[in-house]
């Protein structure tokens, strides 16, 4: 290969030199942006590494605080899909709002069933949607408000066009 080389013209050998000499540059930063690729992969996974680890070290008072908040709720008072859309709609009403509300979604495990419904309202004052979200709030633990979504309605400056996503979760039994 080296007298192959040196056959060349000069010219021709500068020319391959650098080409050979790009080529390792390109091949070398291509490595280097690889390297400092899997570095910033490995520091994120020894992060999330660590993070799971503080929560498994903190299981059994995770544990204790879930049976205590679970043992306070009363599976009475836990919602299913159609009594969450009657009782929102009778906090509308109180409100004197008009809501439009979605069907709900639910998940259902073995001994919980979360639903989740959006509810949209039009035109409406923020006095109402004040009255509205006090009556929702007195609902806590039961009802929960997720997602809120406020647009200036463009008719009328006073008001607005909000849409909520609201959600219970019923306790379907309880363990031992």
């Amino acid at each position: 290969m080296r007298r192959w080389f040196q056959a060349r013209q000069l010219r021709e050998q500068v020319l391959m030199a650098t080409f050979l000499t790009l080529a390792v540059l390109a091949w070398g930063f291509g490595a280097l942006g690889r390297v400092r690729s899997r570095a910033t992969d490995w520091k994120s996974a020894r992060e999330d590494l660590a993070a799971q680890q503080l929560w498994l070290d903190r299981k059994q008072e995770i544990e204790a605080r879930s049976r205590a908040a679970v043992h306070d709720l009363d599976p009475a008072r836990t919602y299913d899909a159609t009594r969450l859309v009657a009782v929102i709609t009778g906090l509308a009403d109180e409100a004197g709002l008009a809501p439009a509300v979605d069907s709900p979604a639910t998940q259902q495990t073995a001994q919980f069933s979360h639903h989740q419904v959006r509810v949209a309202f039009q035109r409406a004052k923020l006095d109402s949607l004040l009255k509205f979200y006090d009556a929702l709030s007195r609902q806590a633990p039961y009802l929960s408000l997720d997602r809120i979504t406020v647009q200036a309605d463009r008719a009328d400056a006073e008001a607005l066009s909000v849409t909520l996503q609201i959600s219970a979760t019923q306790i379907a039994g309880r363990r031992p």
